[in-house]
């Protein structure tokens, strides 16, 4: 049976030096009006996805978070049914915790972005403040746009979804340093941005840290540049057949070396990384990252390792380290990578850092295997929902003759994009109380999502905690519905709960809104 602990036990463990995981659980809305700084967030419905890779040692305490405590109270049991050893959740929840005076992180007004990330955003105006970074404004960048290179360093789908500044080039994160001479004609100079203010200020201080020189960051990035009352344009992507120059990668190995000479960061052998989890307590986790491209990741890496590239890890550490004191081994094709990655993750605090002396290609010549393409790890619960859920084929369904209660548990907009006709729309959140008060079906419910994934652990759940008996599952979710030709209705007519899920880019919600976040980010370090 999970235990509760109250705001101040919580408070004291996070403080601690000892292993935890505190996941808040609430719909996105919800979490950025009001969350835990070191909480992090797995909205309900993908608990079972995410929970091998945030908290992959089942030993590992885990602490749920919700509003109140009562959702968090059923779902702390699931986990233990799962095969997690150690659940409790917050005693009254977030409700309790401001009650208690302890601090939350919230959204800035209706402005969302302000709430995610933010451990990272602040560390990002900690280094602005404090690393003297040359900047050039947007006018300045627009009259001299010929005489400089130009860089994007987000991700692939940020840059080809969103829009770039004209003639920007992508180069993710901390590849930037492998190519920046690459790129450039002679010593032009070389301006680093993303759409706001983070990434630019690691890219920009990364490169002078390494003695790269000519190096600006764009002022508040692609929205600085719109909000300059410039355009946006489709990129020229990444350069085909970018090369380092050896004698350049050689010197690139030896600055990044001496980068971690006076931190705590610790290189390991391949051996020392077999033998890592003999030689930490057996309650704690161990996360490998795999710092290079998704691409290169899938050509070629070590078993039990996630691809995170180094500039995300960075920007985003908060929603992939959950286990705050956890041991952190960082690869790359060498060190260079993940050298830069770990110099930082121990700026900003954290404190079991090690890199992969050799990185992959160390890996390969002491006749370890590097795993090939990439298959996600398996939900939690996979054995329990081939054991207690029927499935209905997309076939089966629409030519049924059972009375039948159909419930989308997607996000809403997902629902209103396409669905079932005749589909209620209920969150995975509260489908529970949907159907013992909204619904109250007496047939059979058919439980579906975009591919059956989240829809199969909800079934399993809610039939494995004594909550319906009735419960069938759509094989494939409506992926399979839409590939066998059948008929889908739009709209949320039949929605049963309002959305609650934020925006989580400010350059989404309009010009007022990202001046706002803009602000708010600079005033992060007064």
């Amino acid at each position: 049976m999970p235990s509760s602990h109250s705001p101040a036990a919580v408070q004291n463990a996070l403080a601690s030096s000892d292993p935890i995981a505190l996941l808040d659980i609430r719909p996105s809305l919800d979490y950025v009006a009001g969350h835990i700084r070191e909480s992090t967030w797995v909205p309900r419905r993908k608990l079972e996805q995410r929970l091998p890779n945030l908290v992959p040692n089942q030993s590992t305490p885990v602490v749920l978070c919700d509003g109140s405590g009562e959702r968090s109270i059923r779902d702390a049991r699931w986990l233990e049914t799962l095969g997690y050893e150690d659940v409790s959740y917050l005693d009254g929840g977030i409700a309790a915790w401001r009650e208690g005076g302890f601090d939350l992180i919230q959204a800035e007004g209706d402005v969302h972005a302000t709430a995610f990330n933010y451990e990272s955003k602040k560390f990002g105006e900690q280094v602005a403040a404090t690393r003297d970074l040359p900047m050039i404004e947007p006018d300045e960048l627009a009259a001299k746009r010929d005489e400089a290179t130009i860089v994007d360093v987000r991700t692939p789908s940020e840059y080809e979804k969103s829009g770039t500044i004209p003639d920007s080039v992508n180069i993710e994160g901390f590849d930037l340093p492998l190519y920046a001479e690459a790129l450039r004609d002679n010593d032009e100079p070389v301006v680093v941005h993303c759409a706001g203010r983070t990434r630019s200020i690691i890219g920009t201080a990364t490169l002078r840290e390494l003695g790269i020189n000519n190096i600006y960051e764009l002022e508040n990035g692609t929205m600085g540049w719109q909000l300059s009352g410039y355009d946006l344009t489709d990129g020229p992507g990444r350069p085909q057949e970018l090369e380092t120059d050896p004698q350049q990668y050689a010197q690139l190995q030896e600055v990044t070396e001496r980068l971690l000479q006076d931190t705590d960061v610790s290189f390991l052998s391949p051996a020392e990384l077999d033998r890592l989890d003999d030689t930490v307590d057996d309650r704690q986790t161990t996360y490998i990252f795999d710092v290079r491209t998704e691409e290169e990741f899938v050509e070629g890496h070590l078993p039990d390792s996630l691809s995170v590239p180094g500039g995300q890890l960075i920007q985003t550490a908060g929603r992939h380290i959950a286990v705050r004191d956890a041991e952190i081994v960082l690869v790359s094709e060498t060190h260079i990578r993940s050298a830069i990655t770990a110099y930082w993750l121990e700026n900003m605090g954290f404190s079991n850092v090690s890199v992969l002396d050799g990185g992959t290609t160390a890996w390969d010549e002491s006749d370890r295997r590097l795993e090939k393409n990439y298959e996600p790890r398996k939900p939690l619960g996979a054995d329990i929902v081939d054991e207690t859920v029927e499935r209905i084929s997309a076939t089966e369904l629409a030519s049924t003759n059972r009375e039948i209660t159909i419930v989308n548990i997607d996000e809403l907009d997902v629902y209103t994009a396409s669905h079932i006709p005749g589909a209620w729309w209920a969150p995975r959140y509260e489908v529970a109380n949907v159907l013992a008060y909204d619904l109250d079906p007496t047939g059979t419910v058919v439980l579906t999502c975009e591919d059956g994934t989240i829809s199969e652990c909800a079934g399993a759940q809610l039939i494995h905690m004594g909550q319906i008996e009735n419960l069938a599952i759509l094989e494939g979710g409506l992926k399979a519905w839409e590939e066998a030709d059948l008929e889908t209705d739009e709209g949320e007519e039949r929605a049963l709960r309002e959305s609650r899920k934020a925006v989580r880019e400010p350059y989404a919600q309009g010009e007022q809104e990202m001046k706002q976040y803009l602000t708010w980010e600079e005033r992060l370090v007064e």
